[in-house]
């Protein structure tokens, strides 16, 4: 049985090692949120239009290039959906080019992160975008 007080996280990336770290950094710092990893846009639009959890996520932390759907084509559909515009998504991808920020904003994002390989950085990040997300 879910917890109603626990915040419901998608992860949305086609690297199986970011989907470990994030999971041991919400595991040890964010208890009181459950992540649920996709490695494409497809997965996730499968969980969503069943909702297979029986309720939204609360997040989805998106990379922007993966196979299958990419991360703007995820945005679109997201945000043209009246069931699921209002979920808050992140975007999360190695790139810093101005370009891909401003497209991401103007596609509905809420926030755009820039990956980092440095564990501490990464649970910094999480912890920000968790205080920002859910307090």
């Amino acid at each position: 049985m879910i917890n109603s007080s626990e915040s419901l996280i998608y992860v949305v990336d086609d690297d199986e090692d970011e989907h470990c770290l994030l999971q041991t950094i919400f595991s040890r710092y964010h208890q009181d949120c459950r992540l649920k990893c996709f490695n494409n846009g497809a997965e996730l639009f499968t969980q969503l239009t069943h909702q297979l959890d029986g309720r939204l996520p609360d997040l989805i932390l998106l990379d922007l290039h993966m196979p299958v759907l990419n991360g703007y084509e995820v945005l679109q559909l997201l945000k043209k959906n009246s069931d699921w515009w209002s979920i808050p998504v992140v975007v999360r991808t190695l790139s810093e080019s101005d370009s891909e920020v401003n497209r991401c904003h103007d596609l509905g994002s809420n926030a755009f992160v820039v990956k980092s390989a440095n564990y501490r950085q990464l649970a910094n990040s999480m912890s920000a975008l968790r205080y920002m997300c859910f307090n």
